[in-house]
């Protein structure tokens, strides 16, 4: 396992407070634009919603619900499956809700706890900083030289890391920490996400998603403890796979069904790209490769992308998304992957530089540092 990510819905709200009882508690509607429709409120019961309560908006798209006590968990407030957000309660502290139709998530404001107006400040930035990195894609596809998006772009991710990770360590017991944490990567975040398996295990005790985020991350833990066990059989590999050494063959099948190996590139200079399409990291890294690839590509530098994907139809979706035209083979094996148990690989994104000569120049390679080697072997 190296992520553990549990997605809800595409758009997502979240309300929350603290308290106790066995009174009705009410949430006051106000939806711009929902007059005379009838909104739900839904629990999950295995992970389908199911109604609650009910509200018909009168004319000017007012309403209330009330709602028994019930634990800290995922509801939901939906006009249908289309119009819908994501919210928690355990509170007998009433509150409010205001949106406009058609556009919940981006116009949603809550009022009666700290804890929902922390949240709905990840998430409205969190969709924000999306958009706009989704965006910017777009442009460094049609243009991969343009060095002032790709400079925005890495602006923007690095943003956003920053916003995931004061959410985590600003708001501990509060379900912000699970929207926040599951944007990151729990093979290289494993401490971020044991924080918050343990901040929110008394608060979402009964919560069967913090059940299931849970067990995904104790299992991350068995998992990454195993990998350390291997530390000694990597280093060995690394030792015989040392700058100097030959770099060994690789021979897989393309997104086309046929069959290509590193030893066809011989004579260039070959990045040995290892990624997946699952991979946010190497995903975020591809608009830099590109930028080299084109940069270099007609001077003698080729690129090899070896994927750990299990799934042919994603493999393929992810090089056709992110603009991908240098070569590509998988055995779809994930981290049984053939290649990158002969290249100990166990982390991507992972890259091996290879001379003409088929010999190991440089590993682990990205951004700026494989910029740099390139630009020392081919000049700027």
């Amino acid at each position: 396992m190296k992520t553990a990510h549990i997605s809800l819905l595409t758009a997502v709200v979240l309300l929350t407070a603290c308290g106790s009882g066995t009174e009705q508690r009410t949430i006051t509607l106000d939806i711009d634009g929902g007059a005379g429709r009838t909104v739900y409120f839904d629990k999950y019961v295995n992970n389908l919603p199911t109604h609650v309560d009910s509200a018909v908006l009168d004319g000017s798209g007012k309403g209330i619900f009330s709602l028994p006590v019930m634990p800290l968990d995922f509801y939901r407030i939906a006009f249908n499956d289309q119009e819908q957000v994501i919210i928690t309660l355990d509170s007998l502290d009433e509150m409010s809700f205001s949106a406009k139709a058609g556009d919940l998530l981006g116009s949603a404001k809550v009022e009666g706890s700290k804890a929902a107006t922390s949240l709905m400040d990840f998430l409205q930035e969190a969709d924000r900083i999306d958009n706009a990195r989704n965006a910017l894609r777009s442009t460094l596809q049609n243009e991969p030289g343009n060095t002032s998006a790709l400079d925005e772009f890495n602006a923007l991710s690095r943003k956003m890391e920053d916003l995931v990770r004061r959410s985590i360590a600003d708001h501990p017991g509060l379900p912000v920490q699970y929207f926040a944490v599951t944007r990151l990567d729990v093979q290289k975040d494993l401490a971020s996400y044991q924080k918050v398996r343990d901040d929110l295990r008394g608060p979402m005790a009964s919560s069967a998603i913090y059940t299931a985020f849970r067990d995904n991350v104790d299992r991350a833990e068995k998992e990454i403890a195993a990998m350390k066990a291997q530390e000694e059989r990597m280093a060995a590999m690394d030792n015989l796979l040392a700058i100097g050494a030959e770099a060994p063959d690789i021979e897989q099948q393309t997104p086309e069904g046929k069959t290509f190996s590193l030893a066809q590139l011989r004579g260039k200079y070959v990045l040995i790209d290892f990624w997946a399409s699952w991979c946010k990291p190497c995903r975020i890294e591809n608009p830099n490769v590109k930028k080299v690839y084109a940069k270099y590509n007609k001077k003698g530098f080729e690129i090899l992308g070896v994927s750990l994907d299990r799934s042919q139809d994603a493999w393929i979706a992810a090089i056709q998304q992110d603009g991908l035209p240098w070569k590509h083979v998988s055995d779809l094996a994930f981290w049984n992957n053939a290649a990158a148990q002969q290249y100990g690989v166990n982390s991507i994104p992972y890259t091996v530089l290879v001379d003409p000569e088929g010999r190991i120049l440089a590993k682990g390679l990205r951004g700026a540092g494989l910029e740099s080697k390139l630009e020392e072997i081919f000049g700027s």
